[in-house]
């Protein structure tokens, strides 16, 4: 995809909604979307609709919507006198695609032994972004513009959902790109390793970036791994190969970006998933 195409593909799903005073902001406000907010000088607790938002660095904060967000919503924080500042911020709408197949409505009960290996393997998962969650000082490559890791043919978008019969599968939580098998996958960004393992059931072998302040990528269905867990890689270096491991029909890689926050107590960080489409529209 190239940045004129992302560019595009933001303009077509609303552009961004400017928060104004006091707060200067970049990124697009939409369902998807990842928002910086640089704070004025010796601003501090800064909220969304009233709700305790940490900063990425010293005035600066990450804001992510979900697929399903709505607005709008509500910025504030105190000046560095005390004084309330607050703005309030409208998400611009975005349509999906759905698809519904009534004929397929039922569907078969995995094995037992699936199920137990699933569970094993979405441990290991929710344990490396445990660790991004909670790590968010160990890289800087959020502040950097992104780039797409792998050059080839969009064939699945962000948001889209199939529904069988009356059963709602999930979303597409990410951009497939259709290469040959063996293409090198590069870092969009720089940032470290936090899970090079598989093959796992769905996503085959796959690798969690973590580009600190709790915005990770994931990389999936990968032919082969060039990384290991906690190696800082940059933005360019390989991260592994296009494949069609796991469960897919083909040889692409399915890239997905999420925004992380520390869960409650021992409970799984809390994950706002975003379009990697729109972070390259941004600039990153």
């Amino acid at each position: 995809m190239s940045r004129r195409q992302a560019l595009l593909l933001l303009l077509a799903c609303g552009a961004p909604v400017a928060a104004g005073p006091p707060f200067r902001t970049a990124g697009p406000f939409t369902p998807g979307g990842l928002v910086t907010v640089t704070l004025p000088p010796g601003a501090r607790d800064f909220r969304v609709d009233d709700v305790p938002v940490p900063e990425a660095a010293p005035g600066i904060i990450l804001l992510g919507f979900g697929r399903d967000a709505t607005g709008p919503v509500r910025l504030s924080a105190r000046a560095a006198d005390g004084t309330l500042l607050a703005t309030e911020v409208a998400l611009a709408p975005r349509r999906f695609r759905i698809q519904r197949l009534p004929a397929l409505g039922v569907t078969d009960t995995p094995a037992p032994e699936w199920v137990a290996r699933r569970e094993t393997e979405i441990g290991r998962t929710l344990a490396a972004k445990r660790e991004a969650a909670a790590r968010t000082g160990d890289s800087s490559g959020w502040r950097e513009r992104f780039r797409i890791p792998v050059s080839g043919r969009i064939t699945g978008v962000y948001g889209a959902q199939r529904i069988y019969g009356t059963l709602a599968r999930s979303p597409h939580w990410g951009l497939d790109i259709a290469a040959p098998t063996g293409t090198p996958v590069r870092a969009p960004a720089s940032g470290v390793v936090r899970l090079a393992d598989g093959p796992f059931l769905v996503e085959g072998n796959l690798v969690l970036l973590d580009h600190g302040a709790g915005l990770v990528s994931v990389y999936i269905h990968l032919d082969r791994i060039r990384v290991k867990p906690g190696e800082a890689v940059k933005a360019g270096d390989v991260l592994g190969t296009v494949g069609t491991t796991g469960r897919s029909t083909g040889p692409h890689l399915h890239w997905g970006l999420s925004l992380l926050r520390p869960g409650v107590g021992q409970g799984p960080p809390i994950e706002i998933r975003l379009d990697p489409a729109l972070h390259l529209a941004r600039g990153g």
